[in-house]
C-alpha cells in the first residue's frame, strides 16, 4: 500500500513538473517563469488588460497568459508555425501570422483577445512574416520575405467590434522584406529588408517610399516604434547591433553594439531602459542559440549598462510598464521568464561586448588607415606620372633648334667654284 502511494505521489509530482502550462514563481530579478510550449518566440502585451500573448515558432501554438492571476487564459494552434503576434490595446484584438507548409501559404488570423476566438482569416504570403498595426487608420501590414511583398489589409468594419470586413492589396518593397513597424502619428510605415540590410520609410497615405536607410547586417522583426519620440528600434542580428532611427529626421541616430547575435527588443519600460535579447544565432551560420543574456541599454544616452543572464537562447522581448515587468522568451528552455524592470538589476559588465566594441573600433581604424594609404598611393602614382610626362609636354610646347641640326630658316647658298 505504501509503495502504491509512493508511486502515485511520484507520478503526480512528475506530471506537475512536466506540465506544459506550468508557472513557477522565482525571486529577484527573475520574478517568475512560464512553460507554455515549445520554442516561444514572438510576444505582445495588451497594456490595458495586461494579458501576454506568446507565439510558439515550432508548433503554431499561441497562448494568452494572465500575469495578474498567474495562469493561462486560453491557448490555440494556428498553422504549422506562428511567426508573429501583435495586439491592439484599445480594441483588444489579437493578430497572428502563421504559415502552412502543406498548403504552401500563410494566413493572418484576427482573434478576440479575451477568448482566443477566431474572428477572421485573411490570406498572406509565406516566409518569416511580421506584423505591424496602424490602430488609427485600422490597417494591418504583414510582410512576406519569400514573396518580396507586404500585404496591406484595410479593415473597413469590425476593428472594434462586430463582423470584420477588410480589403487586401500588396506593396512591393525590396527583395526580402521582413521587419515591420508603424508610426500612426506620423503616418509612416517602416520596412526592413533582411537581404539588402536596408530600411524603407514609406508614406502611408501615398505608399511612396520617402527614403531608404542603410542598416547593419540582417535587420529582423520586430521593429519597435516609439510614437512619442518618433524613434524606431531595429535589432540587426548579423551586424550585432541595435540601430536607432530618428523617425522625425529619417536618419540613423545611434548604432549600439550588442552581442552575441541579438534578436528581440523592448523599449516601453517603466525605467526607460531598452532590453535586447542576445539569442546567439547568426541566422544560418555556425553559431546557433548560443546566447544566455539580455543586454540593458540606457534609453536616453544609448549607453550599454550591462547584461543579465536569463536562460538559453533568449529570443522575443516584451514589456509591461504598469506591472514593471519585462518578458523574455527562452527558445532553448521552452519557457518565458518574467524579469523585474528595476533600476537595481544585478547587471554584469560584458567582456565579450567590450571585446566586440574594441574589435569593431580596431576594424574601423584599420579600414580608415587602408583608405588613407590607398589615397596616398594613388596621389603618389599620379604625381610621379605627371612628373615624368611634364618634360615631354614642355618640349612639345617650346620646340628648340639644337646646334648642328638643320635649320627651318631659308638661306641663300652659292655654288662652289
Amino acid at each position: 500500500m505504501v509503495r502504491r502511494l509512493y508511486t502515485l505521489s511520484l507520478a503526480v509530482l512528475l506530471i506537475v513538473i512536466m506540465s506544459p502550462l506550468s508557472v513557477h514563481a522565482d525571486g529577484f530579478p527573475i520574478v517568475g517563469s512560464l512553460h507554455s510550449g515549445k520554442s516561444p518566440e514572438a510576444m505582445a502585451v495588451d497594456t490595458q488588460t495586461h494579458l501576454l500573448y506568446i507565439a510558439h515558432e515550432g508548433s503554431g501554438l499561441v497562448v494568452a497568459f494572465d500575469p495578474l492571476r498567474g495562469g493561462v487564459r486560453w491557448r490555440a494552434t494556428f498553422g504549422d508555425v506562428a511567426t508573429d503576434v501583435q495586439v491592439d490595446s484599445v480594441s483588444h484584438r489579437v493578430f497572428v501570422a502563421a504559415d502552412f507548409y502543406n498548403r504552401k501559404e500563410g494566413d493572418l488570423f484576427i482573434l478576440d483577445g479575451a477568448t482566443g476566438q477566431t474572428l477572421a482569416t485573411l490570406r498572406t504570403g509565406l516566409g518569416d512574416t511580421g506584423i505591424a498595426l496602424d490602430t488609427q487608420r485600422h490597417v494591418v501590414y504583414v510582410s512576406s520575405s519569400d514573396e518580396g511583398a507586404v500585404y496591406v489589409f484595410t479593415v473597413q468594419a469590425g476593428w472594434q467590434s462586430g463582423p470584420i470586413q477588410a480589403t487586401t492589396s500588396q506593396l512591393h518593397v525590396g527583395t526580402h522584406p521582413q521587419g515591420l513597424g508603424v508610426n500612426s502619428r506620423l503616418g509612416r510605415l517602416y520596412v526592413a529588408d533582411v537581404a539588402t540590410h536596408t530600411l524603407s520609410i514609406i508614406d502611408e497615405t501615398t505608399l511612396h517610399t520617402l527614403t531608404t536607410l542603410q542598416l547593419a547586417k540582417t535587420p529582423l522583426q520586430p521593429l519597435r516604434v516609439d510614437e512619442v519620440t518618433g524613434r524606431v528600434y531595429i535589432v540587426c542580428a548579423g551586424g550585432q547591433e541595435l540601430d536607432v532611427v530618428d523617425g522625425n529626421k529619417n536618419i540613423v541616430q545611434a548604432r549600439v553594439p550588442v552581442t552575441p547575435y541579438p534578436e528581440g527588443v523592448a523599449f516601453n519600460t517603466a525605467t526607460g531602459r531598452i532590453y535586447v535579447a542576445n539569442e546567439g544565432d547568426d541566422e544560418g551560420g555556425q553559431t546557433h542559440n548560443a546566447g544566455t543574456t539580455i543586454t540593458v541599454i540606457d534609453g536616453k544616452t544609448f549607453d550599454v549598462l550591462g547584461t543579465l543572464r536569463v536562460g538559453k537562447a533568449p529570443d522575443g522581448v516584451e514589456a509591461d510598464p504598469v506591472l514593471q515587468r519585462v518578458y523574455v522568451a527562452l527558445e532553448g528552455n521552452d519557457a518565458v521568464v518574467e524579469v523585474s524592470d528595476s533600476a537595481n538589476l544585478p547587471l554584469q559588465a560584458s567582456t565579450k561586448l567590450g571585446q566586440g566594441i574594441a574589435a569593431r573600433n580596431a576594424i574601423t581604424l584599420l579600414q580608415q588607415a587602408t583608405i588613407l594609404t590607398l589615397i596616398v598611393m594613388l596621389l603618389t602614382v599620379v604625381w610621379t606620372t605627371l612628373g615624368a610626362l611634364s618634360p615631354r609636354w614642355r618640349a612639345r610646347e617650346n620646340p628648340q633648334t639644337l646646334q648642328g641640326d638643320a635649320s627651318s630658316r631659308s638661306e641663300a647658298h652659292s655654288l662652289p667654284r
